[in-house]
């Protein structure tokens, strides 16, 4: 029974990491949007400090600089709190440079043994491990087979 409750608790663990990305996505995806809102508001902004500009210079009516500036410092506050949100989803992003088996092996604790290689196909491996993290052969199969060959010793007659 011991091995259906490491695969139900395997299966568990991935369903875990399944549901926390997702999570996370959906984070992602609200950010997104309010960083969305946060520029539309920015843009519609800056749309009437355009307005109120053309009406003083180009119609001469009477604005105060002080409606300007508080104009421009709503629109500096909308890039600011943008910042924080970009900032925010940044942290949720996932390298994506990494290759996707070394992202699982970090998941899964991997830890290659120094010196140590799968016989079969000689990439890094954990000697505690039952199965090579690159090519999946048995490692006590792979270390079996390999040392048979080892067992081979040619010997030259002897001409005595």
């Amino acid at each position: 029974m011991g091995i259906l409750d490491d695969v139900v608790q395997g299966i568990g663990k991935e369903v875990s990491r399944v549901q926390a990305r997702g999570q996370e996505m959906m984070q992602s995806f609200n950010l997104q949007n309010q960083i969305r809102e946060l520029e539309k508001k920015k843009t519609s902004k800056l749309l009437e400090i355009g307005r109120i500009v053309t009406d003083k210079y180009v119609k001469g009516e009477d604005i105060s600089e002080d409606v300007l500036k508080d104009r421009a410092n709503e629109v500096a506050g909308y890039e600011s709190e943008m910042q924080i949100l970009q900032a925010e989803m940044d942290s949720l992003k996932v390298d994506t440079e990494v290759p996707t088996s070394k992202k699982s092996e970090k998941g899964a604790g991997f830890h290659a043994s120094p010196g140590y290689e799968c016989p079969n196909c000689h990439a890094p491996a954990a000697k505690d491990k039952a199965f090579c993290p690159s090519c999946g052969e048995s490692m006590k199969k792979a270390a079996a087979a390999a040392s048979a060959d080892d067992d081979v010793v040619d010997v030259e007659p002897n001409g005595n």
